[in-house]
Parts: C-alpha cells; structure tokens; sequence
C-alpha cells in the first residue's frame, strides 16, 4: 500500500461506547489510561475531549437508541467542554422494533420523525454538533436488515419522511448510512444506500485466513469496488478502520481473526482509506474505546497515545 501524503484536512470521526460498571465486569483486551472509568463522570470526558484533540479528531460518534442512558452520554460529552471534538449522533432505529409483519410505518414513523426534530431541537443545531457545509451529519442504523426483517424499513419511504420533517424546521442533513458489518458488497443494500448521503461499513473483522494476513491489501481491493459502485449512484463511500481487532478475550473460541495492531499497520490502513474516501473526504474509526473487540485507539497503558498520534499526522496536514 502506498503512502498518500495529506495536502488537504480529512475529517475524522471515531466511535464512542458507553461503559458501564457491568461493561467493565466482561472480559477485555489492553488497560486504559483512566482505569475501569464512567463516560458519565465529568472528568472521564473532559480526558477524552482533551485526547480527541489530540489526535486532531472532528467528532466522536455516540449511538442512540431512544433511551435515557443515550441522552445522558450526550449530555456528559455536552457538559463543562472546551475543546474542539464535536459530536454526530448514530441514529439506531432497533428500538423502534419494526419487523416483516410491523414494519416501520404509521405509528413508527410518527415515533421515529418526533426523535429526529427533538434531536433537531436539542443538539442538531447546536455549535458542538458536527456539520458539512452546514449539514449536520447524522448516521442512521442499520442499513443491512437481518433476514427475518428484510422488508421491515422500506428506506425509499423512511429517509424522504426524515428529510422533509428535518426541511420543514429549516434543517438539511447529511445522512451517513451505517452497515455494521464489513466484506459485503454494495449491490446487496443499494435500493437502502441510493437514499444516504454516504456509506460506512464499520465492521471489518473476518474469519477468513487469506484476508488476515493480506489484511490491507485485501480491503484495498473490496473499498475499490465499494468507491466505483457508490459514486456512480451519486453516494460518498467512509471508509472505517480500526488500530487492530483482538475479541479473544470478550469470546474465547471466536472464529474471527486477531489482526495485530502495530504503527506499521496502522499506518498501511490508514493510507487504505486515503486511497477509497469520497468527495466529502471523510473517513471513521471504529473505535474510540472499544476495549471488548481490542479495537481503541483511546489510550491504554500497553501502547500510550501512539493510535491519537498517528491519527492526527495521517489525516491532517501541518505535522
């Protein structure tokens, strides 16, 4: 993989995971920084917005779901910052329930339209909430549906009723379609996709030998087909990296592939993922502090602040 020097900013995002007491009950790979912390301790945050920084990140990524430990994440991020971190919200229409036979229509549309202008309200308009060219970025979930609820969110319907009630309050959004799993190709999701802004795939473990150990190159190829496909339906394709994947720890006996985290292969996937952004330049990594899946780039005692350091001189210029 080549070295694709940055002559522009890339904007960069990374997702945040909630812990709790019980998170940190399971099992776990790497010791973070700040021990066995609360995100909803203001001191716990005020780190993370400081290290954030550090590696030159836009936004954290907090996903939401309709229930109140969703909002007190975003509160606490909200609360006493003085930094430059902002924050997108991924919007996960799970708890809507929607299935086959109750499909997310009616009722669940009304429900799903009154979250989105509360958000509007509430963060969407704020100076803390990301925007592209004054859109506020939003990532909607899941657009890759389990087989048993293939028909249960008809996107051609769901995203214009977003948009007009969001147009209707004066808001246009950025929407950023999430799949929250990797190695697919786009033509499965493209009557979902045509209706996004842009695309991410965030999960890119595998279980598959070949493509652990030509790890890079491998996603190189697949990214490929991702940026070609997109483009031409007018859809950005985000790339999502992580510093490594390690879920032995959290799933002893997993199938999936440990991909050891090192600077060089940082580096490899990061220059990956310089070489498929779209037009909006956008790139995303799963994760801030994932510990379950060994994927943080959040400081932990066994490598320090190498993943924020090399974040920052990887997607920003002046380094």
């Amino acid at each position: 993989i080549p070295d694709v020097p940055v002559t522009q900013d890339i904007v960069t995002g990374a997702f945040y995971y909630n812990y709790s007491a019980d998170d940190w009950s399971k099992k776990y790979t790497f010791t973070p920084e700040l021990g066995t912390y609360s995100a909803l301790e203001g001191r716990t945050m005020d780190q993370h917005r400081k290290w954030a920084d550090q590696a030159g990140l836009n936004f954290f990524i907090f996903n939401w779901n309709g229930s109140a430990s969703g909002d007190q994440l975003l509160n606490s991020f909200i609360e006493g910052r003085n930094s430059q971190v902002q924050m997108v919200i991924n919007y996960n229409a799970a708890h809507l329930a929607a299935s086959n036979s109750s499909p997310l229509t009616g009722a669940k549309l009304n429900t799903l339209i009154a979250e989105f202008k509360t958000l509007a309200t509430t963060h969407f308009t704020k100076d803390y909430y990301y925007k592209i060219e004054g859109k506020p970025v939003v990532l909607f979930s899941p657009l890759n549906l389990s087989a048993n609820a293939s028909s249960s969110i008809n996107f051609a319907d769901v995203i214009p009723a977003i948009r007009q009630a969001m147009h209707d309050m004066g808001i246009a959004l950025y929407i950023i379609g999430n799949v929250n799993a990797g190695w697919l190709p786009p033509q499965r999701y493209s009557t979902a996709i045509k209706t996004m802004d842009a695309v991410d795939l965030n999960d890119w473990s595998t279980n598959n030998y070949d493509r652990s150990v030509f790890f890079p190159s491998y996603s190189d190829m697949n990214w490929k087909n991702w940026t070609d496909s997109t483009s031409k339906w007018n859809v950005d394709f985000v790339p999502c990296i992580f510093p490594g994947f390690d879920d032995k720890a959290m799933t002893p006996g997993s199938k999936l592939y440990t991909i050891e985290r090192s600077e060089s292969f940082y580096r490899a996937y990061c220059n990956v993922a310089k070489r498929n952004m779209g037009t909006k330049r956008i790139v995303l990594i799963n994760s801030w502090n994932n510990f379950q899946m060994g994927t943080p780039m959040e400081p932990a005692k066994e490598y320090g602040t190498m993943y924020l350091d090399l974040t920052k001189t990887q997607f920003k210029t002046g380094n």
